[in-house]
């Protein structure tokens, strides 16, 4: 059983790492423009100016 647990922990470690390092290669490559808020190339579409 503790071999399982370690193998879960692992698992958890090196998904948290591939997760981080996607995050920031689509934050550096995948800019929001300038009428979108969000980071990691998530970005979403903001109207600027008031409600329409």
């Amino acid at each position: 059983m503790a071999f399982v647990d370690k193998l879960v922990k692992r698992t958890v470690l090196v998904c948290a790492a591939l997760a981080g390092l996607a995050f920031m290669h689509n934050h550096i490559n995948e800019p929001c423009t300038s009428a979108q808020v969000g980071a990691g190339g998530m970005c979403v579409t903001v109207q600027i100016g008031g409600a329409a």
